[in-house]
């Protein structure tokens, strides 16, 4: 394991750590002052009584005794009980080449559980060790088999298409005012041979939810709807934590970038990190969607119904996370809001939208 020092480079760390370590190595343990103690028992007693009092045995003692008088004290610490060999893991050249040609050529970086299936097969032809996953898995991160998509150029230059890191919200990050932090999904539902998107968006701090039904689920789309909840919510966005769909990609992340507003990615398959809005899904969809799923083939309709439920979801229907408020007189009550505009804004969204 390599140490790596925090403190390199500053003045007088290098003396001080010299002093420190040989300070530590000199050290008398109580490990030793046993070992002392039992030497001078056995040179008062012998050999039979030290045995029968310590169990220590001839050869320990005289070792020790040896060691004591070429070191004194210090040489009677106790020293690592490391292997002086390591043992190097060997494999065959075999199958660190089928593994290369799984990962780099077949598929590119096939999961150890996978190609542990490819080279068994390979080990019984050739009567070979079959090797298991877990030691596969150190294989390829040992050898580095790693695939690294590539693009091609209008030009015909290839490129390495590197991974970026994807921004996660923090595991301390307390919600303290409404907008701090707003949950956004989509709901698909299939009406016969029709798919419809119903987009939607849930604040963690008061509750207050937006929705809105699309003919398709793209980027350009959830743009679009992310416009009108700054619209429908009457206070700022923030932060927003969205799945990682290709909805919230290209347009709707440049929209955020030129807004200045935070985007979170939730990680893959935690749904649970995004629980705001996944109870919203499932409570939509059993209180409006399942009951108004005819019209559906209709989204101008469809909407024009969805913002009646919605203005009653937000200003009458209790919740029990805001003890059997509903998010408006909760926002109202605890002095963030002094008046909502949710009755007049919805009239211009209808009005201004283009269903697409």
């Amino acid at each position: 394991m390599k140490t790596v020092y925090t403190l390199r480079g500053i003045n007088g760390f290098q003396k001080w750590y010299d002093y420190a370590y040989k300070k530590n190595k000199r050290m008398i343990t109580k490990t030793a002052k046993d070992r002392h103690k039992i030497l001078e028992f056995w040179w008062k007693f012998g050999k039979e009584a030290v045995l029968a009092a310590y169990g220590a045995k001839r050869s320990t003692l005289y070792s020790w005794q040896k060691v004591l008088r070429q070191e004194w004290l210090e040489g009677l610490n106790p020293g690592s009980q490391a292997r002086k060999t390591q043992n190097q893991r060997v494999v065959d050249p075999k199958i660190i080449a089928e593994i290369k040609h799984l990962r780099l050529e077949v598929c590119p970086n096939m999961g150890k559980d996978k190609v542990k299936i490819f080279v068994d097969r390979l080990c019984e032809v050739d009567n070979l060790t079959k090797p298991s996953a877990s030691t596969i898995g150190r294989i390829i991160k040992d050898k580095k088999i790693y695939h690294h998509r590539q693009k091609v150029s209008h030009f015909g230059k290839i490129k390495i298409a590197k991974r970026k890191n994807k921004l996660r919200k923090p595991n301390d990050l307390v919600v303290n005012y409404p907008g701090e932090l707003v949950e956004i999904d989509t709901v698909v539902r299939f009406i016969g041979n029709l798919k419809r998107y119903i987009v939607t968006v849930v604040d963690t701090f008061g509750r207050p939810a937006f929705a809105w039904c699309y003919n398709r689920a793209t980027s350009a789309n959830t743009r679009d709807f992310f416009q009108k909840m700054q619209m429908a919510l009457p206070f700022a966005s923030i932060s927003v934590q969205t799945d990682n769909g290709s909805e919230f990609h290209k347009y709707f992340m440049a929209y955020l970038e030129e807004q200045k507003i935070t985007h979170y990615w939730n990680y893959p398959g935690r749904p649970y990190r995004n629980g705001h809005i996944e109870k919203f899904n499932r409570t939509i969809q059993e209180e409006f969607i399942d009951q108004n799923e005819m019209w559906l083939d209709n989204p101008i309709e469809f909407n024009k119904k969805l913002m009646d439920w919605l203005l009653w979801y937000n200003t009458e229907r209790p919740h029990w996370s805001l003890r059997l408020q509903s998010p408006v007189d909760y926002l109202i009550t605890n002095g963030y809001l002094s008046n909502m505009t949710w009755t007049d804004t919805i009239d211009s969204i209808i009005l201004s939208s283009c269903v697409k």
